[in-house]
């Protein structure tokens, strides 16, 4: 009898213990995640993805830290000047975004994410192969609208993927006769209703605004091209990489002159 109590005991402080482990665990998950969130709207990617990994090192199917890490990767990726390390931003990125649409696939943010880092990838590579992607990308950036409807950057690449889709070259869109599934459906008017949709949405976005008159200048609708691009340079840069798209105003400004 004693030595069954003493056995009870041991067990059920076995699992008291392993309560507590589990919930410091949690706790120190929700500080990183919280700190995370901070440097990300201090505009401190590297920091920010630091954070998030770690919290990757310890829970290593955490939504949250899955599909922001593939963003700041693609962030950071979109910053290299060498395409080959571009090309290892990215696929990180595709590979932390597929574990989550994987794990989540109901999702809007890992939708999103997907969506985001499979649209980088396309610009290193083939025709053929972009083509393709673009059909998936549909499907994702789709999902991810109808599930987080209030979130602005899906609204953008919604209205970049529409712009880019209705505005390929005369050789993209002889190729994709030969493709399976052939070019989708791109419309430069769901472009700029979503383009507009996603500066409602954050109206302080540098790129979200510049993203507008680039659509303009592809459908040659040049006079509000010139007339949102004089209001961006007046904007306030807040990230690192807003100077570098404000000068893109500035200069796509200055070919009207």
């Amino acid at each position: 009898m004693i030595r069954q109590l003493l056995l009870i005991s041991i067990l059920v402080l076995a699992g008291v213990l392993s309560l507590q482990a589990q919930s410091a665990d949690s706790d120190e998950i929700d500080s990183l995640l919280e700190q995370a969130e901070e440097r990300f709207e201090d505009h401190d990617d590297e920091g920010s993805l630091e954070l998030y990994l770690r919290v990757l090192d310890k829970d290593d199917e955490n939504l949250e830290a899955l599909w922001n890490a593939a963003i700041i990767k693609v962030r950071i990726g979109f910053r290299q000047d060498d395409e080959r390390d571009q090309g290892d931003y990215y696929q990180r990125a595709f590979e932390l975004a597929e574990k989550a649409l994987h794990l989540y696939p109901e999702d809007g943010h890992a939708n999103y994410a997907w969506a985001a880092a499979q649209g980088r990838m396309t610009d290193l590579i083939g025709t053929r192969d972009r083509i393709r992607a673009a059909h998936e990308i549909e499907e994702k950036v789709s999902k991810a609208a109808e599930k987080i409807p209030d979130y602005a950057p899906v609204w953008h690449i919604w209205g970049v993927w529409h712009s880019e889709v209705a505005n390929v070259s005369r050789a993209e869109r002889t190729a994709a006769r030969f493709i399976s599934g052939g070019l989708p459906d791109g419309s430069s008017e769901k472009a700029e209703e979503y383009l507009k949709k996603a500066i409602e949405l954050d109206g302080e976005n540098i790129l979200f605004r510049l993203d507008l008159p680039r659509h303009y200048l592809e459908i040659g609708e040049n006079g509000q091209a010139k007339e949102l691009l004089e209001k961006i340079i007046e904007m306030e840069p807040k990230s690192k990489d807003d100077p570098g798209k404000l000068e893109e105003a500035e200069e796509l400004l200055n070919e009207f002159s």
